[in-house]
């Protein structure tokens, strides 16, 4: 799964949360990014550290009249076509870790929901490296007990059970619906059960792992290719598990990060970002390189 998030911003996703959220962040989030931007000179020039398909530069973009130079860096394989109508320059396949640009390079780094997915000790002494002395920096990142992540444990959880459980019994479906075999009617009791015991545990996980919908799907077009169709959701759900892992150990990596910033010369403002509708979205970190 190394070019997993490769696959995934080129399916033209603007955020991480795939159809989740289909427009670019609003709220608290686009709030925030707009008070960071008001704070910086016309002609800053801005690095974006894990840009996925640059929805913070479009933020940032469309916040004020400004004539900032942007770049743009991620360790996936980013499409030009989803990211032209961007300004500023994107890198492909760039470690946080190792920036390629000179020290003391750029007017603000800027970074959400990406610089937690590298190794921190590195990362954000590259970040103050190539940050200019006087200039600006903010961090939004995802905490364990967020009210975006602890519901995505959730479906991680469920979608490891159907991994587990569910996939053989499913495959061994399409067998019997192949073969025309007259155990179809046993093979969907036992899916049936399964199916049962996992709605009891949390319907909502269940239902966003796709299962039942792809269950159903099976079931009304018995004719198609079902060895291919089966494929592609296996594939599905294998990538929501590896998405979802990298969730996990990104929101525990970023306990890390304040001593991460301590270590540095920077002023460190550290806010917890809660939305209008009382949801903890994560924690914001801000500063200045002194």
């Amino acid at each position: 799964m190394e070019d997993y998030w490769s696959e995934y911003w080129s399916q033209g996703y603007i955020t991480s949360f795939g159809q989740d959220i289909k427009a670019n962040y609003s709220g608290k989030l686009k709030e925030s990014w707009n008070k960071f931007s008001s704070l910086l000179d016309e002609n800053a020039s801005i690095l974006d550290v894990g840009t996925g398909n640059g929805a913070l530069i479009d933020l940032i973009n469309t916040s004020r009249r400004h004539n900032f130079k942007f770049f743009a860096v991620d360790q996936a394989n980013l499409k030009k076509e989803i990211i032209k109508n961007l300004p500023g320059t994107f890198l492909s396949n760039v470690n946080a870790e190792k920036l390629p640009f000179n020290d003391e390079n750029f007017n603000a780094v800027i970074s959400q929901f990406a610089i937690e997915y590298s190794d921190l000790k590195s990362s954000i002494t590259e970040c103050f490296r190539v940050l200019k002395k006087g200039g600006r920096y903010q961090f939004i990142c995802h905490e364990e007990n967020s009210d975006i992540v602890q519901p995505n444990m959730d479906i991680l959880a469920s979608a490891q059970r159907v991994k587990s459980d569910f996939i053989t019994e499913l495959k061994q479906l399409i067998i019997n619906i192949k073969e025309g075999d007259e155990k179809i009617n046993n093979q969907k009791a036992i899916i049936y059960k399964l199916i049962t015991k996992e709605n009891s545990i949390n319907p909502h996980a269940f239902n966003a792992t796709l299962f039942i919908s792809f269950y159903n799907f099976v079931l009304k077009n018995r004719n198609i290719d079902l060895d291919t169709a089966f494929s592609l959701f296996n594939k599905e759900l294998e990538g929501l598990i590896f998405r979802l892992s990298d969730l996990e150990k990104a929101a525990n990596n970023s306990n890390e990060l304040p001593s991460c910033l301590e270590k540095h010369n920077v002023s460190v403002k550290i806010e917890k970002l809660i939305d209008k509708d009382n949801q903890y979205i994560g924690t914001l970190y801000e500063g200045i390189k002194i």
